[in-house]
């Protein structure tokens, strides 16, 4: 079985959450505050930018010209800010040149997210090579962040979409793993949080947002930080186990 993509969408919100959100991306959080388990520093200089290769700090004085000459000058407080769409890839591609994978990801992000793209991040410092990408979501002049969001019906769309046009040739699908139970997927869930314990996402603005978003399907994230997750083996029942069995039903 062929292996499989991430693609997710994330909200960006808060005063001051893009210059947040920028400069977890271009590592200076990590550079501050120190590296997370999850981030190996050794490999930090092989992370590299396609786009906004700018500070911080002038991406975001350029979206915040962009809100006042769109007439924004105080977004309502529950606003999404920012789109964050991430690209990752299996734990085993580092193995491999992937810099073709993540150009095609910028384009097709600048071809099909709306908005005005910020920047866009490649982190191989990570069990997973993945790229972050930034988008101002300032559509017809106006902050349309749930708009180009929308629902899970609207990110299924844009994966079948991906997938299409870049991921199925490089060899990737889509997650095709079964259901985890709900107990299973509270087992992961603690192993994906105890892994993010000295992350610095934990102080992100974003961070409720991340958190809900592990509780809701705690894979996608175990996957990019290299947890491994294993589907418990049934054993199989003898003749005489089926036949003498009382069932599902009433005693």
């Amino acid at each position: 079985m062929a292996a499989s993509f991430i693609f997710r969408l994330g909200r960006v919100k808060g005063n001051g959450s893009i210059l947040v959100a920028l400069k977890h991306n271009k590592r200076l959080t990590q550079a501050e505050r120190g590296a997370g388990q999850n981030i190996d520093p050794a490999r930090a200089s092989l992370n590299y930018c396609l786009f906004g290769n700018d500070t911080p700090e002038k991406i975001n004085l350029a979206a915040k010209i962009a809100l006042l000459e769109a007439g924004i000058e105080r977004p309502r407080k529950d606003a999404v800010m920012a789109v964050e769409v991430l690209f990752s890839l299996p734990v085993d591609r580092h193995q491999q040149d992937t810099r073709q994978y993540f150009m095609d990801c910028l384009q097709w992000t600048q071809k099909h997210m709306p908005g005005q793209l910020l920047s866009f991040d490649v982190h191989l410092d990570e069990a997973a090579p993945h790229a972050h990408a930034i988008i101002l979501p300032l559509v017809d002049g106006c902050l349309r962040g749930r708009d180009v969001i929308g629902n899970t019906g609207n990110l299924n769309r844009l994966i079948r979409l991906f997938y299409s046009e870049v991921a199925r040739h490089y060899g990737l699908a889509t997650r095709e793993d079964k259901r985890l139970s709900p107990s299973e997927s509270r087992a992961l869930e603690r192993q994906v949080l105890q892994k993010l314990a000295s992350d610095p996402v934990l102080k992100s603005n974003v961070w409720a947002c991340v958190r809900d978003a592990i509780h809701k399907d705690p894979k996608p994230f175990a996957q990019t930080l290299g947890i491994s997750h294993q589907q418990p083996r049934q054993e199989k029942r003898s003749a005489v186990e089926i036949m003498t069995s009382r069932g599902k039903g009433k005693a």
